[in-house]
């Protein structure tokens, strides 16, 4: 048990959620787990214990979802552990939902949902944040990220695109913004290279005949974070 990372959590969750018809991804705006079916958001908040930071975590994110699960490993003595009840109720009475993962050596995790919420009330809602959660969801084009990743860095919408970017001069050498967006860069190439946040581009002409070449730092991004846009 010890052994067990938070990301590992985050595959078994994020398949039992697809299984289920939605469309389930990772660190969206600070939520481990965000997954969307027509107008239903769901979250979950992994942890390797169930702790009182976890429940926190939770209880902040039903200002947003219409449903917050945690999702923990099993415990060593599984549903016999001294604390079994103690989590179940105490989810029950805060109208979280609690996922416990099960694992077994060299066997595909398990899943069991001990608790599924069920409001009694209904909850104040954040609109603006549950929006901007929404719109992170959406604008990825696959699941790149794994929740409970704390060290890896993230990958945003907005630099996901600036990656496709990037990926596009790389392999194509100068080209002008419109023939970036051509090629699939997206509706926001021209601000991407005109911003420039994560100096990966330079102007290598001016006027009508504006052009851009990646950067050392633009193909080192590739290296580095190549493989989740290949993901998609």
């Amino acid at each position: 048990m010890d052994k067990i990372k938070e990301s590992d959590l985050y595959e078994p969750v994020r398949d039992y959620l697809d299984s289920l018809g939605y469309d389930t991804k990772g660190e969206v705006l600070s939520c481990d787990i965000a997954a969307v079916k027509g107008d239903e958001l769901i979250v979950v908040e992994l942890k390797k214990g169930f702790t009182m930071e976890l429940i926190y975590q939770a209880l902040r994110r039903q200002r947003t979802a219409d449903s917050v699960y945690v999702a923990v490993p099993l415990p060593k003595r599984g549903y016999k552990d001294a604390h079994y009840n103690d989590m179940v109720n105490l989810c029950k009475r805060l109208e979280l939902g609690l996922i416990l993962i099960g694992f077994t050596t060299g066997g595909k995790p398990q899943i069991d949902v001990a608790v599924n919420p069920t409001p009694a009330a209904p909850v104040r809602r954040d609109k603006k944040k549950r929006m901007a959660i929404l719109t992170e969801h959406s604008g990825r084009t696959g699941s790149v990220n794994t929740g409970g990743v704390t060290r890896r860095k993230i990958i945003t919408v907005y630099k996901e695109q600036a990656l496709y970017v990037a990926k596009i001069l790389s392999e194509n050498g100068e080209l002008s913004a419109r023939q970036v967006r051509e090629l699939g860069g997206g509706d926001k190439t021209s601000s991407i290279l005109r911003m420039n946040y994560y100096k990966w581009f330079m102007k290598t002409g001016s006027g009508k005949e504006l052009t851009y070449r990646i950067t050392e730092a633009g193909e080192q991004a590739l290296v580095e974070l190549g493989d989740l846009i290949d993901r998609r």
